[in-house]
């Protein structure tokens, strides 16, 4: 990380290689589908903000899941993904299609220290251990937190008819 800081581009290439597919992730989830303009934005802005960076102790991998939410956000607000009616397909959702997006919306529903845990966790792929330096809790805490939030989805998915 230091290396990449003071501008080693070898360096930051190692660590896009070591997050690429994490944020892919994380985009593909938010977002309903693939889409490398907004990962390689992700990336980029990483890159520019590395000057500001500092290592608090949590993991790289933190900061870059932290990038690559606002980035997201920007994309859904700019409404970029919505499809006008007359455009619509008139074949229904592909199930597994519709099983990704039922479970994006329930992990919506979870209270923000919940969903960024599994987000954490499950998307980006930290351990408890790096989740929690992330965090600035415990592993305790995060075990506590991943187990909540994986009995709330469970109920909010028991939920739907």
């Amino acid at each position: 990380m230091a290396r990449a800081k003071d501008g080693d581009h070898a360096a930051f290439e190692h660590l896009y290689r070591q997050h690429l597919d994490g944020v892919a992730r994380q985009v593909r989830f938010r977002l309903g589908r693939s889409d490398e303009d907004v990962v390689a934005d992700v990336f980029l802005r990483a890159w520019r903000g590395l000057g500001g960076y500092q290592d608090l102790g949590r993991p790289f991998g933190a900061w870059l899941h932290g990038i690559a939410h606002h980035v997201i956000v920007d994309e859904l607000r700019r409404g970029a993904r919505t499809i006008a009616v007359e455009q619509v397909p008139d074949q229904g959702v592909e199930p597994m299609i519709a099983e990704l997006m039922t479970l994006r919306d329930a992990i919506d529903r979870l209270p923000d220290e919940q969903r960024r845990v599994i987000e954490l966790k499950y998307l980006v792929g930290m351990t408890n251990d790096e989740v929690a330096a992330a965090t600035e809790t415990t592993t305790g805490a995060v075990n506590t937190k991943q187990w909540r939030a994986l009995r709330a989805l469970q109920e909010i998915l028991e939920e739907r008819p």
